[in-house]
């Protein structure tokens, strides 16, 4: 077996960042050497995250950039957006490899990202060598990476939603319609009003359209993954839940398609994913059934009223959707079983 690869989790105080904590101090392929948090300075993992054993003893540390290279080859981020990108910059010319769970080197073009974000690229030399993490997509690239910007919950169900259709030519790139719910951990440890229990439980809402900020990252892989132009609509939802995401899209399909060759179509894209479970029969996702587990559930149907296809996708927001996901490119890019550390 392999001797374990010295890791470092920046930004570890967030639900992201305890997901990842969580996942990687129990993985057989990696030694966590460092976890940072500015916050929770000085405080063990057992005191903030009851987490037993040896690994229960490690502290939180505030680190320089310089210092947290030091030691470990390999570093998650899981930092705002910006401050990630001027880390994850700096952590690249040192030599190491970096998974970054922030939006920051997920757009190719700069003058985008300084559109969508509202401020300029701090690394933008950096954004050609980004490969995009969700390896259903782009796994032999993943294969190679040293910086990994792995994708956040909103763009993974709706990229895995709509893969298979783009691939194939079942869909084109126009009346694709995204509505996604998500659970509030997804938004991060934020104290704002909106965020509170008594305004988040029994209450569902939506936000941030008609422009997500996640909007342009969806069009780009998907026009990759079609060979051509993709537009979409994408209408967010927070939910009264802490952790999971539902996302339902609508779209039209080529004239004659069937139910049975759509499932067909999607059956077959995923017939190795391990991480991704197409749905047979009346069976329809739902979140409580991938809460805690990595992985999608994926359903397809055919609506014969309008000729659309209809396809509903459930994650655990911070499994899949961000920690799951980031020690997944990692499994890949060192050569381990997809699920080694994971709960499929």
């Amino acid at each position: 077996m392999k001797s374990p690869v010295s890791i470092a989790i920046v930004g570890a105080s967030g639900y992201t960042g305890e997901e990842l904590v969580r996942i990687c101090v129990r993985h057989p392929g990696m030694q966590v050497t460092a976890v940072t948090s500015r916050q929770l300075k000085g405080k063990t993992l057992s005191e903030t995250l009851a987490i037993g054993g040896a690994a229960g003893a490690i502290r939180f540390e505030d680190l320089s950039t310089a210092e947290v290279a030091q030691r470990a080859e390999v570093l998650f981020l899981a930092l705002p957006h910006g401050v990630s990108a001027q880390m994850g910059g700096e952590l690249r010319a040192a030599g190491k490899k970096v998974f970054d769970l922030s939006a920051d080197f997920r757009l190719k073009d700069p003058k985008l990202y300084e559109t969508t974000y509202g401020a300029a690229h701090p690394v933008p030399s950096r954004l050609a060598e980004a490969v995009y993490g969700l390896p259903e997509i782009h796994r032999e690239k993943i294969k190679k990476a040293d910086l990994v910007a792995c994708p956040g919950c909103y763009p993974t169900t709706a990229i895995l939603g709509l893969a298979p259709a783009l691939r194939s030519g079942l869909a084109g790139g126009e009346g694709i319609v995204i509505s996604s719910m998500s659970g509030v951990s997804g938004a991060g440890k934020k104290t704002e009003t909106e965020y509170l229990f008594a305004e988040c439980n029994e209450n569902l809402r939506a936000y941030g359209i008609p422009h997500h900020r996640h909007r342009p990252e969806i069009e780009q892989e998907l026009s990759v993954v079609a060979g051509g132009g993709v537009k979409v609509s994408f209408i967010p939802h927070l939910a009264p839940l802490n952790r999971g995401m539902l996302t339902s899209l609508s779209f039209p399909v080529k004239q004659g398609t069937t139910p049975a060759s759509l499932e067909k179509e999607y059956q077959k894209f995923y017939h190795n994913e391990a991480a991704v479970r197409v749905l047979v029969g009346e069976a329809l996702p739902e979140t409580k059934r991938v809460m805690g587990r990595h992985g999608a559930e994926l359903a397809v149907r055919m609506d014969g009223w309008t000729g659309r296809a209809l396809v509903v996708v459930a994650i655990d927001n911070l499994g899949k959707g961000a920690a799951g996901q980031a020690v997944q490119c990692f499994n890949i890019r060192h050569g381990l079983a997809e699920g080694e550390g994971l709960d499929w």
